[in-house]
């Protein structure tokens, strides 16, 4: 496995998470190591520079919060993980031996998914539905247009570093539901396929087609979700609804946050937009891929959000996995939940979901293009599966070049297939032991 660039406790894990609320505005042996040296200060610099516009620097210490600390648990040094037999270990702060909740089956997966995405950034992020990390991966090139050769870099998983694009749509689902919209319910719009403008966000003659919030989220439409956001909603009731989901939470374990947000305060087009998923360098939301695993763990737990837990055992005595709170009601996340069964059964995700799959997928696409400093395209998936009894929440975005390898909606559903087609082989191995007996 190779060697990260990350110490987990150190402030530099938040160098992405500058956007905080505006208000108003293979491993090669069993004891492959992941761990390794410092980022050299002048590609650190350069890189800094020439991601500007993807990821804001962290002004001060206390954009990471004080809320939420696992006091008990040392720092991790990331530079001592490595693979133990079927588990990984690493040092803590205090010289104690952690074991991590890391699964090398899909660690090693990930990885390889992200070595073949080539994409000049990526991170992958796989969870038990408790909040047990099964995989946290990340991966950067020197190459603006991707590479075959690629540094390990955690940072990309715990940073909010890109533009959440359509995975917000999530956010303004939740409080368009809590507002009481039918997500069933028929609005008439036309266009919403690339932008949310001016004419999107009132009754229109115009408006060609009918359809509803669900089909809104489950096919990425701008026009359904700006108009809906802009006819019922207040900015800070977006806002609010954003942080009831954790979208602005502390990751203290792993000093990281699950992502930012900077909404407009007048209820304008800027404002539809955002709740559409759009950002500039005035509005939007930003979304680290660990922050994305937490938020679709919500709709998984039926509005419960689980704590993220990465060491499961220090000095081989067993770390209780933290309690989930909840955050939202049961019928409000199940109600966000089918939509996003329906992304993967007919909409932006059917291509890699649908199909007749004998297992159902719950998931939402994101997808946003930067050109600035150069040309990225944010592919975003986050999902869980089986859609109703779920086993893994996955979390994938890749800020992939134009001719790109790999999508994030492909990513996840070999991650998700692994999972899941492990579990049939056993029901089948099960049956067939029962059949004989």
């Amino acid at each position: 496995m190779r060697r990260a660039q990350l110490v987990i406790g150190g402030l530099a894990a938040l160098g992405a998470t500058a956007w905080l609320v505006k208000a108003g505005a293979e491993p090669s042996s069993a004891a492959a190591q992941l761990g390794g040296a410092p980022l050299d200060p002048a590609q650190a610099a350069s890189e800094a520079a020439a991601f500007a516009n993807l990821a804001d620097q962290v002004k001060s210490p206390d954009a990471v919060g004080k809320a939420g600390t696992l006091a008990s648990i040392p720092a991790i040094d990331l530079d001592s993980i490595q693979l133990a037999g079927d588990h990984y270990t690493a040092k803590l702060a205090d010289g104690r031996i952690a074991t991590l909740t890391l699964e090398p089956d899909l660690q090693q997966l990930a990885e390889k998914l992200l070595d073949e995405s080539r994409a000049p950034r990526g991170a992958i992020v796989a969870m038990a539905p408790d909040g047990r990390i099964l995989a946290l991966a990340g991966r950067r090139t020197e190459e603006p247009k991707g590479s075959r050769k690629g540094t390990f870099d955690w940072r990309l998983a715990t940073e909010a570093w890109a533009p959440s694009a359509s995975v917000f749509k999530l956010v303004t689902a939740t409080a368009l539901v809590q507002a009481g919209v039918d997500p069933d319910g028929r609005v008439c719009f036309h266009g919403g396929i690339r932008s949310v403008l001016e004419h999107n966000l009132r009754d229109d003659k115009r408006d060609s087609r009918c359809e509803s919030l669900a089909y809104g989220v489950a096919h990425s439409n701008n026009a359904i979700l700006g108009k809906l956001a802009y006819q019922n909603l207040e900015p800070k009731t977006l806002e609010e609804s954003a942080k009831k989901l954790g979208w602005l939470s502390p990751l203290p374990e792993l000093k990281g946050i699950a992502g930012a947000l900077a909404l407009p305060s007048a209820k304008d087009l800027e404002f539809a937009r955002a709740a559409a998923g759009f950002s500039n360098d005035n509005f939007g939301a930003k979304l680290s891929v660990l922050g994305g695993a937490l938020v679709t763990a919500t709709f998984a737990k039926a509005g419960e959000q689980p704590a993220p837990q990465l060491v499961a055992a220090i000095d081989g005595k067993p770390v209780p996995v933290p309690a989930a709170h909840r955050v939202i009601s049961a019928d409000t996340a199940r109600a966000v939940a089918r939509m996003m069964v329906q992304t993967c059964d007919d909409g932006s995700a059917a291509k890699s979901f649908g199909r007749g799959r004998e297992v159902k997928v719950a998931g939402k696409t994101g997808t946003l293009t930067k050109t600035d400093p150069f040309y990225m395209e944010h592919s975003w998936f986050v999902g869980f599966a089986p859609a109703d009894k779920p086993e893994i929440i996955v979390s994938v975005l890749l800020g992939n070049p134009e001719s790109w390898h790999l999508r994030g909606h492909e990513a996840a559903r070999r991650l998700i297939d692994r999972v899941t087609n492990a579990r049939l082989r056993e029901q089948t191995s099960t049956r067939r032991r029962g059949d004989r007996s």
